[in-house]
């Protein structure tokens, strides 16, 4: 195991359990640390898989007591929902990897620094239209679960936060501040699963020695510790959330998305001489 590219997952694993659930972009930072670590499109994408991976366990941990209620009668007009949001992402999901787009997408900082920029547009959007007391998740319209599901089809963007975008909406379409959050990482489970399964199967159609990848040690590692950090995460901005404190998150990214643009342009212009 290289000490050197263990720091870096090490790193990337804390970027990802944060970033993942506060609304800022998991997939944008992770393509920019990789982009300044040199890695090569294929390791970038191995590595947010396994990261991501790690941060779906804290989704199921946080919200385990929630989902196993989605399993009595009660809660399979949720489930449906869920399925209903979950139809757009899976769709441009696909549609990209058949594509074979992940190479474009993921290490092309001048698409990375534009979509933190919207992300920053998609939260003050969002907070303009903050309910007090709004739409409870149970009275959730299959409309509005579709409309809170293309917005995180949206999110395949590195730089656009998924849980940013569908929250961000779903405060826009009147839901309720806690079941807004509850019902974007409702959403992420399928996403990141799905995601995670289609990476998987890319891998078993490599050659052996391609295939010790699915179980390198640096990458468990990583998703150990995206996991327990996604979940102090998740914990923190819940109560941000409630507080309405997420214009923060917006001017960090507007900043931060200025720079990476930046950086983006220089890169093209050099690359052009």
């Amino acid at each position: 195991m290289n000490s050197n590219s263990l720091t870096e997952i090490i790193i990337m694993a804390i970027f990802q359990g944060i970033a993942e659930f506060l609304p800022i972009s998991s997939s944008g930072h992770l393509a920019v640390l990789a982009k300044l670590s040199g890695s090569t499109p294929e390791n970038a994408i191995n590595t947010s898989i396994a990261l991501h991976a790690g941060t779906l366990v804290s989704i199921v941990v946080f919200y385990f007591r929630s989902l196993l209620e989605l399993l009595n009668r009660e809660g399979m007009r949720i489930v449906t929902l869920i399925v209903v949001g979950s139809i757009p992402a899976g769709i441009v999901g696909v549609t990209v990897k058949l594509l074979k787009l992940d190479d474009l997408l993921t290490l092309q900082m001048l698409i990375v620094g534009a979509g933190f920029l919207i992300t920053a547009m998609l939260l003050r959007f969002g907070l303009k239209e903050t309910v007090e007391n709004g739409t409870k998740l149970e009275a959730m319209t299959f409309k509005q679960s579709l409309i809170i599901g293309t917005a995180q089809a949206v999110a395949i963007i590195p730089g656009i936060s998924r849980s940013g975008s569908t929250i961000a909406t779903a405060l826009r379409l009147g839901i309720n501040k806690a079941d807004c959050a509850k019902f974007s990482f409702y959403l992420a489970i399928p996403a990141i699963g799905g995601a995670t399964f289609l990476q998987i199967l890319s891998e078993l159609k490599k050659t052996k020695i391609d295939q010790t990848a699915l179980l390198n040690p640096t990458l468990l590692i990583g998703f150990f510790i995206s996991a327990v950090v996604g979940l102090a995460a998740l914990n923190l901005l819940i109560r941000m959330l409630k507080s309405g404190k997420l214009e923060y998150f917006s001017r960090y990214l507007l900043v931060i998305g200025i720079a990476v643009v930046s950086w983006g342009l220089i890169d093209l212009f050099l690359k052009w001489r």
